[in-house]
C-alpha cells in the first residue's frame, strides 16, 4: 500500500511537472517570437486589429498603467492566455503578467517591438478633424495612379460637405513641426514628429492656421489648418479631387528611415478614446 502511494505521488509529480514545463516553454516561445517580428513586415505595417481587440485595447489602457504601445505588443503576440477572463479576453492582470514574462525571457525583443508600437500609439490625444461628421474607411494600400501606380500610404477622412477651408485640422499629438509646405502629391502638408518618434503627416490642407516653420513646437489639439483639395500638380493646384484630409503615420526603424503604417485602427481608437475636435489653440 505504501509503495502504491509512492507511485501515485510520483505520477502526480510527473503530471504537475509536465504541465509546469509546457507552460514555461509556451511563455518562452511567445517571448522569443518578438525577435522575429520586423516592422517592415506586412502584418506589422497593417496594424491588424478587429473589433474585439480594439475593445480590449481601449479597456486595458484604462485598467492598467501600461502604454497603448505596450498593450499592442502583448495583444499582437499572445494568442492563448490561460488566465484570461471567462470571455476569453485578455485581463488587466494577464496583460501585466505577460509584460513581465516577455521582459524576463526576451527583454531586447520586447523593448525593440514596444518602441515601434509606441511610436504609433503612445502619443495619441486628439482626433485629427474638429467635426463629429467625418467618415473614413480602411483604404490602406488602395491603388493610386497619380505620379505612377502606388499603394495608398494612409487613410482619407471625408467631410459631409465638399467645402474647402471649412473643417479645422488639429494635431493628434504633441510634437515638433518637421516638414511644412507644398508637395505635388500632398498639396499643402505639415508633418509633426511626436515625442515617441512617430511622424504624423497631414496632407491636402486648404491653408495653414499660421506661418509654421520647421522646429515649431505644437500641442495636441493645436489647429494646423483647414481641410482642402490641394495637390496633384504644381503649387496652388486645387480641385483635382474632393475635399478631404489624407492622414499618414510613419516610423523610423533600423532599416527604414520612413516606414508607413496603417492609420485606420489608430483613428478608430482615438475616435472612441478622445473627443473629436479637442482643440488646444490655433498657435
Amino acid at each position: 500500500m505504501k509503495r502504491y502511494l509512492h507511485y501515485v505521488l510520483f505520477l502526480f509529480f510527473l503530471v504537475g511537472s509536465s504541465v509546469w514545463l509546457s507552460r514555461v516553454l509556451y511563455q518562452q516561445s511567445v517571448a522569443l517570437q518578438l525577435s522575429w517580428v520586423k516592422p517592415e513586415s506586412d502584418p506589422f505595417r497593417e496594424q491588424r486589429l478587429n473589433e474585439k481587440s480594439l475593445a480590449a485595447l481601449l479597456s486595458l489602457t484604462q485598467q492598467t498603467q501600461m502604454q497603448p504601445g505596450e498593450i499592442m505588443t502583448v495583444l499582437a503576440h499572445v494568442r492563448k492566455v490561460s488566465n484570461a477572463g471567462k470571455s476569453g479576453e485578455l485581463t488587466a492582470a494577464a496583460s501585466l503578467k505577460w509584460k513581465y514574462l516577455m521582459l524576463k525571457y526576451n527583454r531586447s525583443g520586447y523593448e525593440a517591438l514596444n518602441e515601434a508600437y509606441g511610436a504609433i500609439w503612445n502619443d495619441i490625444q486628439c482626433f485629427p478633424v474638429a467635426s463629429e461628421e467625418i467618415v473614413y474607411e480602411n483604404s490602406w494600400m488602395f491603388e493610386r495612379t497619380y505620379g505612377g501606380k502606388r499603394g495608398h500610404e494612409g487613410v482619407d477622412l471625408m467631410p459631409p460637405e465638399n467645402i474647402p477651408g471649412h473643417y479645422p485640422i488639429v494635431s493628434m499629438t504633441d510634437g515638433v513641426v518637421e516638414k511644412i509646405g507644398w508637395l505635388p502629391k500632398g498639396g499643402y502638408r505639415i508633418g509633426i514628429r511626436s515625442p515617441s518618434g512617430g511622424y504624423f503627416y497631414y496632407a491636402h490642407l486648404n491653408e495653414y492656421s499660421r506661418a509654421f516653420q520647421a522646429g515649431d513646437v505644437v500641442s495636441a489639439g493645436t489647429v494646423l489648418g483647414t481641410m482642402g483639395d490641394t495637390g496633384y500638380g504644381p503649387e496652388g493646384t486645387r480641385g483635382k479631387f474632393d475635399v478631404h484630409l489624407h492622414l499618414g503615420i510613419y516610423i523610423r526603424t533600423e532599416d527604414t528611415p520612413e516606414l508607413s503604417v496603417n492609420p485606420y485602427w489608430v483613428l478608430r481608437y482615438c475616435s472612441q478614446k478622445t473627443a473629436k475636435g479637442c482643440v488646444a489653440s490655433s498657435g
